[in-house]
């Protein structure tokens, strides 16, 4: 059997739509992908619920047409919401249940988990996803799997990701618009993990810094499980508002700029002109130039910011010394020459790019760690076939062929 699923990101700079194949036993694939510039969308929040129908609306057309080309014919009626923003927000959460018995029992379990999914929340408020960490049994901490173990009193520690309610049903609106139905939010930085991370790298300590347009998602693994997360308030589109007011440009020319010739750290681009071409808006506007370094500058300027914004909510949570696999960079901004390395020096730790590792069909993408999130959804998808029906419309001809 064979379930397609698909996901939507619908981002400050762009708008990601993805879709997925998923057979059982099999890994989950990447079948078709396509993306454009978001419109009416401003920090991660939607501003103009028509145009971002609208963008929604294009997306799929892209989508529909690659299909096409390929001489299927796809009809899309649900699909996975990515969020992100920094209305997006982490919190603890410890449930609690009596054991009857000597010895904690499957139903125990399914009770303190079920317990786990009540934490009181604000009505403004709508939870994403819960994250299980470790149980606890009287007095002993970090138990795995308390199954069999004797006690009184079981507890199950969990991270709670939620956003702001009416931020998600904007995005549901939207899409509604757009003939399309949207279930099951998910955080942005969480499924990007879900597709560049091995279990090696979530036991020994890692982070996972997803770089929008909007907004920086932030998601720590230690020990196998998610022991942090948090959306920060900046992310690329302030690197382009900093490019603009240095040197008068308009955003369009400082966002190509950022893209194709700026650095995180000035110097490390060797052999560069000392001068960099700006892109001309119309042929009769005659094109000017900026400093190279006084370009990377501005924009290390920003990264620096950036990274000490990490910094001290890894200190915060306490985190930062249980990072021993690194730091990985996912989003947009991971396209940004040297952000790795920046991030990798301000932090103290190994760094990489997050190319899609869980997941095939993203080999021929020109900048895979852009498409992590809308992945991970996918991977989240592939997970959760057997037990919910597909959130995807059908694929006919050789898909089913």
């Amino acid at each position: 059997m064979t379930d397609i699923h698909a996901a939507l990101e619908l981002g400050t700079t762009r708008t990601v739509l993805a879709i997925g194949e998923s057979r059982p036993g099999e890994r989950p694939k990447v079948l078709c992908h396509a993306e454009i510039n978001s419109s009416g969308v401003r920090k991660s929040r939607i501003q103009d619920i028509r145009q971002a129908s609208a963008s929604i609306r294009s997306v799929i057309r892209e989508v529909v047409r690659r299909q096409g080309e390929s001489g299927d014919r796809l009809t899309l009626e649900n699909a996975y919401l990515v969020v992100s923003g920094s209305h997006v927000r982490a919190d603890p959460y410890r449930a609690t249940r009596a054991i009857e018995g000597q010895r904690v029992g499957s139903r125990d379990i399914e009770e303190v988990l079920k317990s786990a999914q009540s934490m009181p929340l604000s009505k403004d408020r709508e939870i994403l996803e819960v994250f299980e960490q470790s149980y606890s049994l009287d007095s002993m901490n970090g138990i795995a799997s308390p199954k069999g173990m004797s006690g009184r009193i079981l507890e199950l520690d969990t991270l709670q990701i939620h956003a702001e309610a009416d931020r998600v049903n904007d995005a549901r609106t939207a899409a509604r618009e757009a003939h399309i139905e949207l279930e099951e939010p998910l955080f942005a930085a969480t499924c990007a993990a879900d597709a560049v991370l091995d279990a090696a790298e979530r036991r020994d300590g890692v982070l996972v810094l997803d770089l929008g347009g909007g907004s920086t998602g932030c998601a720590v693994y230690a020990d196998g499980y998610l022991a942090g997360a948090a959306a920060l308030g900046v992310g690329g589109d302030h690197l382009t508002n900093d490019i603009a007011y240095a040197f008068q440009t308009t955003q369009s020319q400082s966002e190509t700029l950022k893209r194709t010739e700026a650095s995180a750290i000035p110097g490390l681009v060797k052999n560069a002109s000392e001068r960099v071409g700006v892109p001309g808006d119309s042929p009769l506007m005659e094109a000017r130039t900026v400093s190279r370094k006084a370009l990377d500058t501005v924009v290390n300027i920003r990264m620096k910011e950036i990274a000490e914004m990490v910094r001290e909510f890894l200190e915060e949570k306490g985190l930062l010394h249980r990072l021993h696999a690194g730091v990985v960079l996912t989003g947009g901004g991971a396209s940004l020459k040297g952000a790795d390395v920046l991030m990798g020096r301000e932090l103290g730790m190994p760094a990489r790019i997050g190319i899609p590792s869980n997941i095939d069909g993203l080999s021929d993408a020109p900048a895979p760690a852009s498409f992590a999130a809308v992945a991970g959804a996918l991977i989240y998808a592939h997970r959760n076939a057997g037990e919910n029906e597909s959130l995807f419309g059908k694929l006919m001809g050789r898909f089913f062929g």
